[in-house]
């Protein structure tokens, strides 16, 4: 587990075989076994919370800020990438050339379990994003995408999730 440059609220679960670095937690957050979440000395990945990763998430912003919001919930084996760490120089990069980019994640999310999340994607509040999704663009607030690519699948009726909190 590494241990460097971080900063934690309250109530804090980190599994002892999770590595972090430039993270800032949140309150009541929970990591599970094997996880990876790095930030940059420039890059510090922002946990809102109330939010929980399932095992075997990787989370890398190293190279661009991820911010995670509050009330999340991250399914296991899910890859969220600022960058994609292309080998410098190949020529197969141009076809794929995408600069390193921000990722942002709303409060009161949830990440299907076996999903990418790829750089300069933000995922609007109260939204889904399906099991074994790769999700390339950006999904708005109260919306449930999946596929590969991710794709609209309906839209959530805010009474859907607001009415039994009383928001």
């Amino acid at each position: 587990m590494i241990l460097s440059n971080l900063s934690f609220g309250e109530n804090v679960t980190i599994h002892p075989s999770t590595s972090v670095n430039n993270v800032h937690f949140g309150n009541n957050i929970k990591i599970a076994k094997e996880c990876t979440i790095h930030g940059g000395n420039q890059h510090i990945v922002k946990i809102g919370s109330g939010t929980i990763f399932g095992m075997y998430v990787t989370l890398e912003g190293t190279q661009a800020d991820i911010e995670v919001g509050e009330h999340v919930s991250i399914g296991q084996h899910n890859v969220i990438v600022s960058d994609w760490g292309l080998a410098p120089g190949s020529n197969v990069n141009r076809l794929f050339a995408q600069p390193a980019a921000p990722i942002k994640i709303g409060d009161h999310c949830w990440i299907g379990s076996g999903s990418v999340i790829a750089p300069g994607v933000t995922i609007g509040k109260y939204s889904i994003v399906a099991s074994n999704s790769y999700v390339d663009k950006d999904v708005p607030d109260f919306a449930i995408f999946g596929g590969n690519p991710a794709r609209f699948i309906r839209a959530i009726d805010p009474m859907e999730v607001l009415t039994e909190r009383g928001e």
